[in-house]
């Protein structure tokens, strides 16, 4: 199970090639700037030569998703991909933040250095324009490392917030930043925390050891390839959405047991723990439930499921068809709800969402929900845990 890891989301370029017991056979790296699509091929090589391995004897081929530079983040994920189907070799892909979190020498650190029942670990890297991506995990007692929240990206001060809110839920104080970003900023982070910027984890950069070591396991157990993650979307990707959304008819309309039907075709498509139709059947009863569909060219697109009581209410459950996604319907449902709490004198909505689920989070802070709580290894399927959220009139 050799494997070779691609990290290139940034200027700063590496390469590593793994032995089937985890270790390091080879390691190089060079500082690409803007030649990643020049300089990729011959520092791949150039570590295959040194492992003295060819590329056929790869079992699994590990890029970096992002966050980072996105000619970096795609030229990698392409090379990585060309790679594995030339070979045959399973390819993994690993953001550029769960590889900081995830690396072996800083869960050691993490482990004498923040004593709490969870550590706070807090990612960094360099977005332009002197904005950071942050991302979120914690750290158990025993080393594990788990994504708390979805990712942010925007000013110091946008990631010094994420970490103090996510600190509140925790009921901790400590917390650890970490990579290049971390070292960029430095004194705005020691000025609102103290100690956390030390001892120091990557702030030379982004490592392909940190990669391989997250990606490996997923090789073993066979995990899938997730798609790369940009955090903020490409401008010109965005005008053409914008563009296309404004043609498109969308309706929205009570939810009956006519749809209930199609409802769980899409539970079983979109959610691992989906509703059965005797759970959709028995709630449509209810007399405090604001059930809603949205239809895009005649076809279910989505629904919205809450329930809205006496001042306070919850979204139990909003999903979208995939083949609809990124077309507003989410976004529409989302502010039907929010009209129709203001209508019923309802100033308070909470709901859960998994700490992984990082659209669902994205969407739900651009509408005012705020974070409120976490509850630990709530999802049964898995063990994940959710974050709740709350949005409250007039905040």
């Amino acid at each position: 199970m050799s494997g070779l890891a691609i990290e290139c989301a940034t200027e700063h370029a590496e390469v590593a090639v793994m032995d089937e017991r985890g270790f390091t056979r080879s390691h190089v790296i060079e500082e690409i700037g803007h030649g990643h699509t020049r300089r990729l091929a011959p520092l791949i090589q150039r570590a295959l030569d040194q492992a003295k391995l060819g590329a056929q004897q790869l079992a699994w081929v590990a890029a970096d998703l992002g966050p980072g530079s996105f000619t970096g983040v795609r030229v990698g994920l392409a090379t990585a991909e060309a790679l594995a189907l030339a070979t045959g070799a399973r390819l993994v892909g690993v953001t550029s933040l769960e590889a900081l979190a995830g690396g072996d020498g800083l869960h050691r650190e993490s482990l004498s250095v923040i004593r709490a029942r969870d550590g706070l670990v807090v990612p960094l890297v360099g977005a332009g324009r002197r904005d950071l991506y942050a991302g979120y995990f914690r750290v158990t007692r025993t080393g594990e490392t788990r994504v708390l929240a979805a990712p942010r990206v925007g000013p110091v001060a946008e990631a010094i917030e994420g970490a103090r809110e996510l600190l509140a839920v925790l009921k901790i104080d400590r917390v650890r930043f970490v990579g290049p970003g971390a070292a960029r900023e430095r004194d705005a982070l020691e000025h609102a925390y103290p100690g956390s910027t030390f001892p120091e984890w990557r702030a030379e950069g982004l490592s392909a050891i940190d990669l391989a070591g997250v990606a490996r396991p997923r090789a073993l157990d066979g995990a899938g390839t997730p798609p790369p993650l940009y955090v903020r979307p490409a401008q010109a990707e965005e005008r053409v959405r914008h563009q296309a959304l404004a043609r498109q008819p969308l309706t929205l309309r009570e939810f009956t047991n006519d749809d209930v039907a199609g409802a769980l075709e899409i539970e079983r498509r979109v959610f691992t723990d989906p509703w059965t139709a005797e759970f959709f059947r028995g709630e449509l009863g209810h007399s405090m439930l604001y059930a809603r569909v949205a239809e895009l060219d005649g076809r279910l697109a989505g629904y919205s499921m809450a329930w809205l009581g006496s001042g306070v209410g919850h979204l139990g459950n909003l999903a979208v068809a995939p083949g609809f996604r990124r077309r507003g319907v989410a976004r529409a449902l989302v502010l039907d709800l929010l009209d129709q709490a203001r209508r019923r004198d309802v100033d308070q909505i909470t709901l859960e969402v998994r700490s992984s689920n990082f659209a669902a989070q994205w969407l739900y802070r651009a509408h005012g929900f705020r974070l409120a709580g976490l509850r630990r290894g709530y999802y049964r399927d898995n063990g994940e845990d959710a974050l709740v959220l709350e949005w409250r009139a007039g905040a």
